[in-house]
């Protein structure tokens, strides 16, 4: 069994090289070098692959009741795609399980698929004073993700804008400071 020293000289060597006529910290830019241009055409080949699994769900996500309303696209080492997606209309618990088992074998459409309809059933059993449900965020990425945004009641977002737009302004006179600069 190899000794400490000599260990860590192995390991040093299996992720720096060999060459020891270079210093530490030119084998150390060699590799880091080397693992961004590997990462980059990652990210990108991951990027187009994730597009192209967005493409083919985006007709099922319609056909369950969804519009899409945007998509923002994350680029770098974990890319993702995050479409906006806007109920356009319920359907029934029977064209749900017919969807899903028309996507059965399509694995990532299946994920999709059964995430929105858990949002839509979670976003039902949530209730927020002065505050509706707006749209979901599905977030494709290693670590695929579902958010429920929810936005003030337009009434009464407009009245609480009102109110504090009426509190900030004061007729002329009623301020200190205009009283102040009245007598100065």
């Amino acid at each position: 069994m190899a000794n400490l020293p000599e260990f860590l000289e192995g390991l040093r060597q299996s992720i720096l090289g060999s060459d020891k006529a270079k210093t530490l910290s030119e084998t150390a830019a060699n590799a880091y070098s080397s693992t961004v241009d590997g990462l980059k055409g990652y990210g990108g080949d991951a990027l187009d692959k994730t597009a192209a699994n967005f493409n083919e769900a985006l007709p099922y996500i319609e056909r369950a009741g969804f519009l899409v309303t945007e998509i923002e696209v994350g680029i770098g080492i974990s890319p993702k795609i995050v479409p906006h997606l806007r109920m356009n209309k319920a359907i029934s618990a029977r064209e749900r399980e017919a969807l899903l088992k028309e996507v059965k074998e399509k694995r990532l459409v299946h994920t999709i698929l059964t995430s929105l309809f858990s949002a839509t059933a979670a976003r039902k059993r949530l209730n927020f004073k002065k505050y509706h449900f707006t749209e979901i965020e599905l977030e494709l990425s290693v670590l695929p993700s579902v958010t429920l945004k929810f936005k003030p009641t337009e009434s009464i977002a407009i009245a609480e804008i009102g109110e504090a737009s009426l509190k900030d302004t004061q007729p002329l006179g009623t301020d200190n400071t205009d009283t102040e600069n009245q007598e100065g």
